[in-house]
């Protein structure tokens, strides 16, 4: 079962890996045990000590890949310099540990074969136990299939105003080998502050083609279009779709590249988000959309945010049973150009919604998107956003009442959970959100041509309202009403407790304003309903922390909100069977390519 000889038709599926430099603290995902990190692709083992990879980035998921993909072989190649035991270990989808494979190796090339190509196993991964100082280098998975397509992918990044994380990830996409597998990187800057300057003295070391496109602020869905449609020219097979202001593991491309070259039809494939504040962290596992509420959830509830050295993915159910998901989100997304070419490009929503409604139209047309479990790279975590507070608030719900009138019949459950978040700002004091999203409602209403014409010009209209509306963030120097400390409310406990303090709350909401009142600090986390819903002034953190958001109670002003809010869903209600076949009958159009080309040489 162990060779040096080389293997026909060969595809390194994944490389055994360490991090680089600027991500040690994350050296938990990589491997467990005694080890110190020689370079990228080797590292040093102490006498007597042990090295598991049983980790995040380098165990290989098996189970996932025999399920799809056309995989028929699985093999470990590595070298190793000096005594030790290699052993294979496999963890059963029922949480089994089992050994699969052990050899005693003395400096020498391994080429170990694992048994029935991993049909039985989740998570397959080595192990090293040395008995004088071992040096382990160059461990890669490598895979036989029945069925192989190229795969060279062209690269989109939309980028605004984030020069140095948008030369930073240009710079990595020029390294670790990957200018061998990409056709081309284009990014699209849509900033006040371009980045050609500051990037040209990475275009010139690069080895890889970059192509840099100056244009308007169109938004994500803007950019990564013109990243998608870019790519249609060319003789690239994907597009990788890439968030500007995240920190990348290289070898996910990799990943991700050799999945889609052996995949069973021709799938999406997404990347999961590890979070950039807690580098173990995993802050999404990919995501499944209620048709009923249209919002969408994660895979495992019960994983979001988990620590992966508190959750070891070869001992933890929901990762030895990853689950379907409906889409992946769009900070990294391997798209075949074949399902572009057939179904167009993202619809023109400027920013939220569109990743989510591209898998659910990808997946009418017959095109599943699959979440590779070990592909990642570090993001800044939605926790630490302020989207339903700010611009963003408007996208959030005009996009997803239009994706529900594409791909949902049922609407009632959506108006009831979308009026439910109106109440809870109204109680919280942010009426600048309620505002803003009575506006998207009206623009859905008005029909899908209102998605072209506000593409360039919602977002401004939104900031200038919040701002008329005192709902901007009010640096903590720049206030002398901000307490120097925050209350930390008690939730209330269980059903009666909730409905006693909702009682509260509403007996509170009814009663007069104390004007001169000082404003009470509240933690972001802990700005709910039943906390700010019983005071007159509040100073809300931001979720980035850089400020509060300085809100007061006004009764006429909520009243008039939740009258508003109501009336526009009944409005909805009403229509919704006709303008569904409105947004249906434009959908095509609105994401056909060269509408898009028409709005960017405007």
């Amino acid at each position: 079962m162990t060779t040096a000889a080389g293997i026909a038709e060969q595809i390194t599926a994944q490389r055994i890996v360490l991090p680089h430099a600027d991500r040690a603290d994350a050296m938990p995902l990589y491997v467990n045990g005694g080890a110190d990190v020689i370079d990228r692709r080797a590292l040093r083992i102490a006498a007597g000590a042990d090295a598991s990879f049983d980790t995040y980035f380098n165990a290989f998921p098996s189970g996932f890949w025999r399920t799809h993909s056309t995989m028929t072989r699985l093999l470990l190649r590595l070298d190793v310099e000096g005594e030790c035991r290699v052993s294979l270990r496999g963890a059963h989808a029922d949480g089994t540990l089992v050994e699969l494979h052990a050899v005693d190796a003395s400096t020498s090339q391994l080429l170990i074969e694992v048994p029935h190509a991993g049909r039985e196993y989740a998570w397959v991964w080595l192990v090293v136990s040395a008995s004088t100082g071992t040096v382990v280098r160059d461990g890669e998975w490598v895979i036989e299939a029945s069925e192989r397509r190229e795969v060279r992918p062209s690269i989109a990044i939309t980028t605004m105003n984030r020069v140095d994380d948008c030369v930073r990830l240009v710079d990595a996409l020029s390294s670790d080998g990957l200018p061998d597998l990409i056709e081309r990187v284009v990014v699209v800057d849509q900033g006040s502050t371009r980045i050609r300057e500051a990037i040209a003295p990475v275009l010139e070391r690069a080895a890889v083609d970059v192509k840099l496109i100056e244009q308007a602020n169109l938004g994500g869905s803007g950019g990564f279009s013109r990243g998608m449609i870019e790519a249609l020219g060319t003789e690239a097979t994907h597009v990788l779709l890439l968030d500007d202001d995240v920190m990348l593991e290289t070898e996910s491309v990799r990943k991700m590249c050799a999945l889609a070259s052996v995949a069973r039809a021709t799938p999406l494939i997404g990347a999961q988000m590890l979070s950039l504040r807690e580098p173990t962290v995993l802050h999404s596992m990919g995501e499944v959309v209620d048709r009923r509420s249209m919002w969408w959830h994660a895979t495992e509830p019960d994983l979001v945010a988990a620590d992966l050295r508190e959750h070891p993915i070869v001992k933890t159910a929901g990762f030895l049973r990853p689950k379907d998901v409906d889409f992946n989100g769009w900070w990294m997304c391997l798209i075949p150009a074949a399902v572009i070419r057939e179904i167009g490009v993202s619809l023109p929503y400027f920013i939220k919604w569109d990743d989510a409604e591209y898998g659910l139209r990808a997946s009418a047309a017959g095109h599943r998107t699959l979440t590779l479990p070990g592909a990642a790279l570090w993001h800044m975590p939605w926790t630490a956003k302020d989207d339903g507070l700010d611009w963003q608030a408007y996208h959030q719900l005009r996009n997803r009442v239009v994706t529900a009138l594409l791909h949902s019949s049922n609407p009632l459950r959506l108006l009831v959970s979308s009026g439910a978040q109106d109440v809870n700002h109204v109680l919280c004091q942010q009426y600048g959100s309620a505002d803003v999203r009575s506006v998207a409602l009206r623009d859905v209403l008005d029909g899908p041509a209102h998605l072209w014409t506000t593409l360039g010009t919602r977002r401004s209209d939104m900031q200038r309202l919040l701002a008329s509306r005192g709902q901007t963030i009010t640096a903590f120097g720049d206030s002398a009403e901000i307490p120097d400390k925050a209350l930390r409310p008690a939730a209330p406990d269980g059903v009666r407790g909730r409905i006693v303090r909702l009682v509260r709350v509403l007996l509170a909401q009814l009663g007069s304003v104390d004007e001169t009142a000082p404003p009470t600090r509240v933690r972001r986390t802990d700005g709910k309903w039943w906390s700010i819903g019983m005071l007159d002034r509040v100073a809300l953190e931001s979720a980035a922390g850089d400020g509060v958001f300085l809100l007061q109670r006004d009764r006429r002003t909520a009243a008039r909100l939740l009258v508003r809010s109501g009336w526009l869903r009944l409005r909805l209600l009403v229509a919704w069977p006709a303008l569904a076949r409105r947004y249906r009958r434009a959908a095509p159009d609105l994401a056909r390519p060269a509408a898009w080309e028409r709005a960017y040489s405007e």
